[in-house]
């Protein structure tokens, strides 16, 4: 079996050079354009001349992989042999050989990515494969027909009839449907495989509900306290380092304060900034900042409820998505898309902003065009402030405000990263990603960039949501889903408990881990605030 779409043989004759030419005359018919499907023409077209013939069969369906049939003739004594060469047509091999190159070089990189992070997607062998199908396609082609071509001359040449015979077309486009059918199985494969076989990180995650455990984990003993309907638009909550404080803040444009050991509002604070998008409470444990849709940060303060908030003007691209005040109490540090901005947290000044190159503009004559920025997207901020998680479109980094260095973790393929969290002490970062068809949830180290674990989430696209439903200890991942709240040790990647619990969104934990809040539906299109707890 010949590999290489190319074929060269001799037909050895007793006729002198200018019968042979005679006996090919009748057969091939000068290059002229065609209409219609009528059989009233020569089985081939080219030229002929004394030294050869430059010649290709006619046909009535679209065939790239064609043979080009060059001849030529040389006269012996005892006759004459004509040697003839088929290939494909230059311009395919060219088009073949470009489309690979720049196939290739697309996705071996991909490939090579996925291998050294542990997370090759099946998806990559369809394109790795592709090319592989279409040359098996051209290859089977050019072989059916190259066979038909050599009966015909040898046929023409030694004088036989030249009988019509569709065996070797039906055999072409046998070995193309062939062809067909494995790309479309190899494909029907994976798709089984995305859509109806159990992802491989979900078998080993699998656990009884703890309600139905005749051991069940100590983690199971997470229990209802309390629930709050009285801020039935909340859409962010806060909890204070002390956990005895929650505030909430949402669509209603006001920001409700909690006291956990009483199960009391104990003050609401009216703003005209619209959609409250973000909160967080201070290490002092009474002052609280907010973020809203104005770009707005405000400072307020639970030990002088009457006060107006102080206010931080400096945003100007977006909604803030994050505030944090560090562990230290001096800084805030504020963002979401586009930029982040850091202040002092005693004088309200504008400290720092990354990144430093915002949108740019340039002149053409009297016209002024303003460049967009570079895409930018705050995750997450570490409790220390030092460090960010920012996606800059499907590359997640980890920017540092002192050194102002990025540190990328691996890049996921044909991933679309969700969200990213720090743990409390900044020593892992968990993400959650989308990759058709499934949710993931992936465990990194992000000293090495080395992935740690990948989890399952959701085998089918239940919801993009899963960043909000996630909260994290130094210890344990808590993710609300569709079939109870789960809880994942962080170091072994063992799935340790499953809570009946219908979808909650904002999850947020105290630092002890004995304390759990988040925002559910009621039902009716209401929030309620519910508060679980250990003993």
């Amino acid at each position: 079996m010949k590999l290489l779409p190319r074929d060269r043989f001799s037909i050895q004759t007793h006729q002198p050079r200018s019968v042979i030419v005679k006996t090919l005359e009748p057969h091939i018919e000068a290059p002229r354009l065609r209409w219609g499907f009528s059989r009233e023409h020569a089985s081939y077209t080219g030229t002929l001349s004394d030294s050869g013939f430059e010649i290709r069969r006619i046909i009535h369906y679209r065939n790239s992989s064609l043979p080009q049939i060059r001849g030529r003739f040389e006269s012996e004594s005892q006759g004459t042999t004509v040697h003839i060469t088929m290939g494909l047509h230059p311009l395919v091999l060219v088009f073949l050989g470009v489309w690979g190159s720049i196939w290739y070089s697309l996705t071996i990189p991909i490939a090579l990515s996925g291998a050294l992070t542990g997370d090759v997607q099946p998806e990559i062998l369809v394109f790795l494969g592709a090319p592989l199908a279409v040359l098996l396609i051209f290859w089977g082609g050019f072989w059916s027909e190259a066979q038909r071509s050599r009966r015909d001359l040898t046929q023409i040449l030694q004088g036989v009839p030249l009988s019509p015979s569709t065996s070797s077309l039906t055999g072409g486009r046998t070995l193309k449907r062939i062809a067909w059918a494995i790309t479309t199985i190899t494909l029907v494969v994976l798709v089984q495989q995305q859509f109806l076989t159990p992802d491989s990180s979900l078998q080993s995650q699998t656990t009884t509900v703890c309600t139905e455990s005749p051991a069940p984990s100590p983690y199971c003993d997470f229990f209802p306290v309390q629930t709050f309907t009285d801020h039935p638009a909340a859409t962010q909550i806060a909890l204070s380092p002390d956990g005895q404080t929650l505030v909430s803040g949402g669509s209603d444009k006001t920001i409700r304060v909690w006291d956990l050991t009483t199960g009391t509002l104990k003050q609401t604070w009216p703003s005209d900034s619209g959609l409250i998008t973000a909160l967080a409470i201070a290490p002092d444990n009474h002052t609280v900042i907010s973020g809203a849709g104005d770009r707005m940060v405000r400072i307020w303060d639970t030990a002088t409820p009457n006060q107006s908030p102080q206010m931080l003007q400096g945003h100007t691209t977006h909604d803030l998505g994050l505030v944090r005040v560090t562990t230290d109490n001096t800084t805030i540090v504020s963002g979401g898309y586009g930029e982040v901005n850091r202040w002092n947290r005693q004088t309200g000044d504008l400290e720092a902003t990354l990144p430093a190159t915002g949108s740019t503009e340039f002149q053409i004559g009297p016209v002024t065009v303003h460049n967009s920025p570079p895409y930018f997207r705050l995750l997450d901020i570490s409790a220390d402030g030092q460090k960010l998680l920012v996606d800059t479109r499907s590359r997640l980094q980890i920017w540092d405000w002192d050194t102002n260095e990025q540190t990328e973790l691996p890049r996921q393929w044909f991933t679309h990263l969700t969200s990213a969290h720090f743990s409390p002490d900044a020593q892992t970062v968990v993400t959650t990603s989308y990759t058709q068809p499934n949710v993931h949830l992936k465990v990194w180290n992000p000293a090495t960039g080395e992935l740690q674990a990948k989890i399952l989430l959701s085998s089918a696209r239940e919801s993009w949501g899963y960043g909000d439903r996630l909260a994290l200890t130094n210890d344990l991942v808590m993710v609300s889903t569709a079939d109870g709240l789960k809880i994942w040790d962080l170091q072994t990647a063992e799935l340790v408990a499953v809570l009946e619990q219908a979808p909650i969104s904002q999850l947020t934990i105290s630092l002890d881990g004995r304390q759990l809040i988040g925002l559910a539906d009621d039902g009716a299109g209401k929030t309620q605030i519910q508060i679980w707890q250990r003993p």
